[in-house]
């Protein structure tokens, strides 16, 4: 009987087999997972325009980190040396992951400083306002929240993104807008197409505005030089090339994520690709556009706005170049700000020249809007 059960155990080559054998398919696909997550983290540094699907890896960069991040403790508890692999793939997307993910110890000096500086800093609102929630009207008696929201947030300087209004009196009107928002008497307001209107309040003087000209199909981009006591900063306020997407196309991409298969991926793939493959090429136009109008500035440069687009794509890292993203810099997690059901990104953005300083950038979630309104102080130099 002991040689029969002995003769049913697996030899110790067997087991030797299927050891190397796992190992083997462990290692395939840990080295796969690090070079998608390589491709994820470095592919948006190429320009759509030159190979379209330069644009969508990124979005699966988190994802990608985490899996490896599996490998590595998977291969710490196997003491093995493969976790060499997961850890330098680690560093060389570091700067990427500090982008999506930054992380702010709490003992900072800035933490540390935070308090002491507010009284001095002037404090700058981005906001996309979803036409003022739809174009709510504002009296005494029924207040728009947006408009009460910027009210109560005391900013220095607002800058505005689809913050339409409408002629009639049962909606916004401009002049309501205005008289609501009286306590900042310097105004540059850029109307776009179909009330995509774009809008800077200013409790400094504005000297002068212009348009960064570039192609779009509603969307727009300008300057506002500010005067603030003896020194000069140039602002940019933005609301970039939109995906345009319906409520039909997000329901698709709802229905592949409850329940994937081969045909419904590939047709919500080629239904969403007809729109974000035209509008990423545009935006990437509109990012070099307001990147040049940047480097070509006499004065400090606050970038900020709806860019319609994540972290570490083209259009972040362009808009981005030569300048502090005060996010990144500053906080801590995510840092949504598009928030609409299972879509939530961070697509607005204050960024700045290394000459300014910035701090206690924050997000506020209120959901006035589609977006969360977003805001930091400076210092100037």
């Amino acid at each position: 009987m002991s040689r029969k059960n002995n003769d049913r155990r697996p030899h110790r080559g067997d087991r030797g087999f299927f050891r190397e054998l796992r190992k083997f398919i462990m290692v395939f696909l840990n080295l796969l997972t690090v070079l998608l997550l390589l491709l994820s983290a470095k592919l948006s540094c190429m320009s759509p325009e030159l190979w379209i699907l330069s644009s969508y890896p990124n979005y699966l960069f988190l994802v990608l980190v985490l899996v490896n991040l599996c490998f590595f403790v998977y291969w710490i508890f196997r003491r093995n040396l493969w976790l060499l692999l997961s850890l330098c793939f680690f560093i060389l997307t570091w700067p990427e992951f500090r982008s999506w993910l930054p992380l702010q110890a709490p003992w900072s000096k800035e933490n540390s400083d935070t308090e002491v500086l507010l009284n001095k800093g002037i404090k700058l609102l981005t906001y996309n306002t979803m036409q003022f929630s739809g174009y709510q009207p504002h009296s005494s008696r029924n207040s728009n929240k947006v408009i009460e929201y910027i009210r109560h947030v005391g900013a220095d300087i607002v800058c505005l993104q689809e913050a339409g209004y409408m002629k009639s009196d049962r909606y916004l009107t401009r002049e309501a807008v205005l008289k609501a928002l009286s306590s900042y008497p310097y105004q540059a307001e850029l109307p776009g197409e179909k009330q995509m209107n774009l809008w800077v309040f200013s409790k400094y003087p504005i000297v002068r505005v212009e348009r960064i000209l570039y192609e779009s199909r509603s969307n727009a981009s300008f300057f506002c030089d500010v005067k603030i006591e003896d020194k000069m900063i140039r602002l940019i306020n933005n609301h970039l090339e939109s995906n345009r997407l319906t409520q039909q196309d997000k329901n698709l991409y709802k229905e592949i994520i409850d329940s994937p298969d081969k045909e419904s991926v590939s047709h919500v793939a080629r239904e969403l690709g007809r729109k974000l493959t035209p509008a990423a090429v545009i935006r990437a136009r509109q990012a070099e556009a307001v990147s040049r109008a940047v480097q070509e500035s006499p004065y400090p440069v606050i970038v900020c706005g709806d860019f319609n687009d994540i972290p570490n794509s083209y259009t972040y890292r362009r808009m981005g170049r030569g300048l502090t993203d005060a996010w990144k810099q500053h906080a801590s997690g995510l840092g949504v700000t598009f928030h609409e059901k299972f879509y939530r990104f961070r697509i607005d953005y204050i960024m700045h020249s290394p000459s300014l300083r910035s701090f206690g950038t924050h997000i506020d979630r209120v959901d006035y809007s589609d977006h969360y309104p977003l805001w930091t102080y400076f210092l100037l130099p």
